[in-house]
Order: structure tokens, then sequence, then C-alpha cells
């Protein structure tokens, strides 16, 4: 029997100080960046970006990232 060898994860990361971090995988950026957006267009507030898939939300203290495993 042979086991499936995947490549290399993204993960998107949520984190601040008012929620824990949480962490979505993903297969490629691709995939990653449509979630990350995703999010960003269902906040109830303004996020901005701050550096390469980055992006901060100042309202809510809180930080979204899209990250290479």
């Amino acid at each position: 029997m042979q086991s499936e060898v995947f490549g290399p994860m993204v993960c998107v990361l949520e984190y601040g100080n008012n929620i824990g971090t949480l962490r979505n995988l993903f297969r490629d950026q691709r995939q990653a960046i449509v979630f990350a957006k995703q999010i960003i267009d269902l906040a109830d507030e303004e996020y901005t970006c701050i550096g390469s898939n980055k992006w901060f939300c100042e309202a809510k203290n809180e930080y979204l990232e899209i990250k290479a495993l």
C-alpha cells in the first residue's frame, strides 16, 4: 500500500487580542488567497494590507496572514 504524499501546504492565520490563533490549511497559494479575501469581504470592519499576504484590522485589533509551511 502506498501512502499519499502531499506537497508544501499554505496556511491562513487569523490572530489578535480578542481571538486565539486560527489556522486553515490549503494545498496552494491561490486557494489560501481566495479564502483570505472571503474573510476580509465578510468582515464588518476594514482590513489594511500591511505586507505581502498580511492584513490588519485596527477596529478589531486582528491580523490575517498567509504563510507557506
